[in-house]
């Protein structure tokens, strides 16, 4: 039987895919029209367990941030379980974690007493569009600092969780509450989500501070209509707060969808100050309406003391094309009362992001954008041309929820796992022995060690060094030979010298052996052999990749 180059190429997504690597800047038409599956990962042999997105890089400059790593939560339909997950800047795994099998929002680096964490939400996120959680936090090993909790007894909400310099965090929270429903159309009482800003003292867990919208916030303010919602146990969600921020005045800024605008908040009263966007609109556009025609956006932060940003979706689940979504950077005059754009930041591809989005100024000056429920993340000058252009998940899916992340940052971060590296003995691509070693959130290892010794309790100086070479991505490969000894075993090493981490013995007689049992090449195996192969390269129109793809062999 004579078999096509689309058949290997489609029958390797019974394995999830394992799609080809496309060059630094290019783009991967099977890739982005799903010839390797929803959701392409990247396989490794000796941490297989792990679900990691494949990135497609299709535009790349000396001009982006190297220097960081991009912090996701991938989740969604086409996903086994959320992750969450740090890359490096060549797209290479550094660390993930599916932790506790819970949705994941909102990963990111933050300090608390002079120490660097990682913080992300973990709960239930099917919750009518927002989340009831904690907080984590985890040190510097992946062990956990302290689970975060809302104050009077509610739960943290996925939207936002922000450490302050004072000990504080600032939480966004929803509850239900009774409310009169006259003012939307309806003539009795009924349930609504309000949406509150917590500010909590980490130590004690008490609230400093709280602000309730539905103290300032009328329900005709909102752009959403109640429809069937306010009936039964179907709480209208008028507002949907989904950042805030806190400034060195001590005031608040937070975002509302659903009302097109941001609030600026008195710390200490609680009042209102101003309002910018939507119907309660107080600021003149300088900008022939483009600053403050933003609706369902997302992540608004002050930059500066005058200039605020935002990812302005411009669309949602149900508008999904009335609007480009863009990053926004805003000048604010508070004394005059003005707002005039000062950057707009469009994908080249035109992304529409119906729902999640993320802003974020990087310390060079270039501005990052994650593009929430499309699996793509974006960089760009300060002016706005973009540098750096990355899929994370197939473009013919984006919209449909199947790969996602709430946002996509980038931080430095420095990882010591307690864990001890993970190895495995397989063939690679040209069939040969390879010993394979690879360690989960190790940030600092700059060269791998093999080592050997006929007797598993060896000690130390005992084992011979066999062979060391260069990190260069998460998973690490040794040639094996004949004259090696029975039991093998890796050492990671600092660029300082020192050890870092020694993996456990490993019988290598004996996964060869268990291996051969079986003398068929493993399907998979076949299939990257045969695609990897010059003579096998894409001749075929994308119908036939689609309809081939629909083949499931076992």
């Amino acid at each position: 039987m004579r078999l096509s180059w689309t058949f290997f190429l489609v029958a390797g997504d019974v394995v999830n895919g394992i799609p080809s690597s496309p060059f630094r800047g290019s783009y991967d038409f099977g890739y982005e029209h799903d010839a390797y599956g929803s959701h392409p990962l990247t396989v490794f042999k000796s941490a297989a367990e792990l679900e990691v997105p494949k990135l497609d890089v299709l535009l790349s400059s000396k001009l982006c941030e190297s220097s960081l790593f991009t912090l996701l939560t991938p989740r969604g339909g086409a996903t086994r379980q959320p992750q969450a997950t740090i890359l490096d800047n060549n797209g290479d795994l550094v660390w993930t974690s599916p932790w506790r099998g819970q949705q994941l929002y909102n990963l990111m680096v933050q300090e608390y007493r002079g120490e660097k964490y990682l913080t992300f939400w973990a709960g239930n996120d099917a919750v009518g569009g927002h989340g009831a959680g904690t907080i984590i936090m985890l040190d510097k090993t992946y062990t956990l600092y302290r689970e975060v909790r809302a104050a009077y007894g509610l739960d943290a909400d996925l939207h936002d969780f922000r450490l302050t310099g004072n000990g504080t965090a600032l939480i966004t929270v929803y509850e239900v509450v009774q409310r009169d429903l006259k003012e939307a159309g309806k003539n009795h009482i009924g349930p609504v989500w309000d949406c509150l800003i917590q500010e909590v003292d980490l130590e004690t867990g008490l609230a400093v501070f709280q602000w309730r919208a539905l103290d300032h916030w009328r329900l005709t303010d909102s752009t959403r209509p109640i429809g069937d919602d306010g009936e039964g146990d179907r709480a209208y969600d008028f507002f949907h707060m989904n950042s805030i921020d806190k400034d060195a005045r001590g005031n608040y800024l937070t975002s509302s969808r659903y009302t097109h605008s941001l609030t600026y908040i008195n710390g200490k009263t609680g009042e209102v100050i101003w309002i910018l966007g939507g119907k309660r609109n107080m600021f003149k556009d300088l900008s022939n309406g483009t600053a403050t025609n933003f609706a369902f956006q997302h992540d608004a932060r002050w930059s500066g003391n005058d200039t605020i940003t935002l990812f302005d979706n411009g669309v949602d689940d149900v508008h999904r094309d009335i609007a480009d979504t863009r990053g926004l950077k805003l000048k604010i005059d508070e004394k005059a009362m003005t707002v005039s754009v000062v950057a707009e930041y469009f994908n080249p591809h035109k992304i529409h992001g119906i729902s999640q989005g993320s802003f974020q100024t990087l310390s060079n000056g270039n501005v990052l954008l994650g593009y929430g429920n499309s699996a793509a993340f974006t960089e760009y000058t300060s002016d706005g041309d973009v540098l750096c252009d990355t899929h994370f998940g197939p473009e013919s899916r984006f919209g449909t929820a199947e790969v996602q992340s709430y946002r996509v940052y980038k931080y430095e971060w420095h990882g010591y796992p307690t864990s001890t590296p993970s190895t495995a003995v397989r063939r690679n691509s040209s069939r040969n022995w390879n010993f394979f070693v690879s360690w989960n959130g190790a940030t600092e290892v700059s060269k791998w060690v093999l080592q050997g010794s006929p007797n598993v309790t060896a000690a130390d100086e005992d084992w011979k060094e066999l062979g060391r070479t260069n990190r260069i991505g998460f998973e690490t490969a040794f040639a094996l030979y004949k004259s090696y000894p029975k039991y093998l075993r890796a050492v990671a090493m600092h660029s300082e010298g020192h050890m870092l981490g020694v993996s456990s013995p490993l019988d290598v007689q004996a996964v060869e052996d268990q291996v051969r049992i079986t003398p068929v090449l493993p399907f998979y195996e076949s299939v990257l052999l045969l695609t990897r192969h010059s003579l096998f390269q894409p001749r075929v129109s994308p119908l036939w990749l689609m309809r081939f793809r629909q083949l499931r062999l076992y």
